[in-house]
């Protein structure tokens, strides 16, 4: 069951930056936080937790593994949501004409479980609107049953006989996700282009932490023959680089660098993966290239966007995966592309996530300046330096006692929270209400 924290981490999660698709179980690690300062008038530990889950929203881990793929809703997720799911065949579509709506048709063919109380097997419906199609072709279709029996269904789906087999028989999107993805692992790169898509739409939705777990059961033969393969799609190899990457051994890093370290002027597509897979066999060594290849010389001009695929994939890395990198490792990475004109607010969240604060005075003394005068970059300053202020204390136990020790940066944040104060009032304030209203809903929404 899932805590009222990282229910709440949901909520902010859901409302500031990530797609939305079914509910599903949470991956990911449990987040441990130090004792809040009572500054901002939170009575609990939620206040601060929220604060940083707010800061990370963009970067924070969530359960899809999104160096993978873009997450999309499968054909589990339509199915799992709608009231009533059908197999239909096309019978035939009239144009709206006159007074006359546009009207389509089709026969009932099969219907899930617990659909037949409503559609029953071999009945003719009528969907409104006009939905094109072959004699005999097959779809999807979905519906809600609202107050009154009344059904609204949704949009047809193109969709083969072996596809619906697919669909009906996986695990129910409430199972877990081991037992899904040895499912979904048999239709990668299935000859029905349908059910290969769909597979690896679940594999991109599920958590990073579970896909390692069940990657050995893949093996690495089939991914590298996927990988080699020319008549593999190039969108659905950033998965198959994570996968790699789970269970693939030195021969692979080899090949893995030589790719992560080539020179392209076009848009490489699943370069994340590539480059996350890369650092799950490599670790600090495989870091190390990965800096000097695309970190230690950021562009202005980076048009195929190079360097955001290696800084997402590098920030990935802290909570997904092996974790074999240690954090001030990724740390000492990222911190140089604060000044990054592109990516350097993505930056400064991602280190007030970590609890990385070496960067306050740096940042106080950039504040307003030339490159930082950006209202939404004062803005997450702000915000960095705040949070500082929150992260008061450490409990260590000495001799079997617990004491509470203040850490060493809440001077130092405190003092450039009081600069930022005089010189921008209006914004800083502002940032603060900003914070106290967020955690303030996302608390409310982690009430049971």
């Amino acid at each position: 069951m899932r805590s009222d924290f990282q229910a709440a981490v949901t909520k902010v999660t859901r409302t500031f930056g990530r797609p939305a698709l079914a509910p599903r179980r949470q991956g990911g690690a449990e987040t441990t936080v130090a004792s809040p300062a009572r500054r901002f008038g939170w009575s609990d530990i939620a206040g601060w937790a929220l604060l940083l889950a707010t800061m990370g929203a963009m970067v924070a881990p969530t359960r899809a593994c999104e160096i993978c793929g873009q997450p999309t809703l499968t054909l589990a997720d339509r199915i799992s949501q709608a009231d009533v799911a059908l197999l239909a065949r096309w019978v035939s579509a009239r144009a709206e004409k006159g007074n006359q709506g546009a009207v389509s048709v089709f026969e009932v063919v099969d219907v899930v479980e617990g659909s037949t109380d409503v559609v029953p097997v071999g009945k003719t419906i009528s969907l409104p609107g006009f939905h094109g199609g072959e004699k005999g072709a097959l779809r999807l279709l979905t519906a809600d049953v609202e107050e009154g029996q009344k059904i609204r269904w949704g949009e047809p789906l193109e969709i083969t006989e072996a596809c619906w087999k697919y669909a009906i028989e996986a695990p129910d999107p409430d199972a877990e996700w081991a037992e899904r993805l040895l499912y979904y692992f048999q239709f990668l790169e299935h000859a029905d282009v349908l059910i290969a898509n769909d597979a690896h739409a679940e594999i991109v939705n599920a958590p990073t932490d579970d896909i390692a777990g069940a990657a050995a059961e893949l093996g690495p033969d089939r991914i590298r023959r996927w990988l080699q393969s020319s008549r593999t799609p190039a969108v659905r190899k950033g998965a198959y680089w994570v996968l790699l990457g789970f269970c693939g051994d030195d021969g692979d890093a080899e090949r893995l660098e030589e790719q992560v370290q080539a020179e392209s002027k076009n848009l490489r597509l699943g370069l994340q993966g590539l480059i996350f897979g890369y650092l799950q066999l490599t670790g600090e060594r495989g870091l190390s290239v990965v800096v000097d290849r695309y970190l230690a010389k950021p562009t202005d001009a980076d048009a195929t966007n190079e360097l955001g695929d290696a800084l997402k994939a590098v920030i990935w890395c802290q909570n997904n995966g092996n974790r074999a990198i240690p954090d001030q490792s990724l740390q000492a990475a990222l911190r140089p592309l604060y000044v990054h004109p592109a990516h350097g607010e993505l930056v400064i969240t991602t280190l007030a996530r970590w609890k990385d604060w070496s960067l306050l005075e740096e940042l106080v003394e950039k504040y307003g300046t030339t490159g930082f005068e950006a209202a939404s970059t004062r803005r997450c300053i702000a915000r960095y330096v705040a949070a500082a202020t929150l992260d008061r204390v450490e409990t260590q136990v000495r001799g079997g006692q617990k004491t509470e020790v203040v850490l060493p940066h809440v001077a130092t944040a405190e003092r450039c929270l009081g600069q930022l104060k005089q010189r921008d009032p209006k914004l800083v304030e502002a940032a603060i209400k900003a914070f106290e209203a967020e955690a303030a809903e996302a608390a409310e929404a982690a009430k049971p």
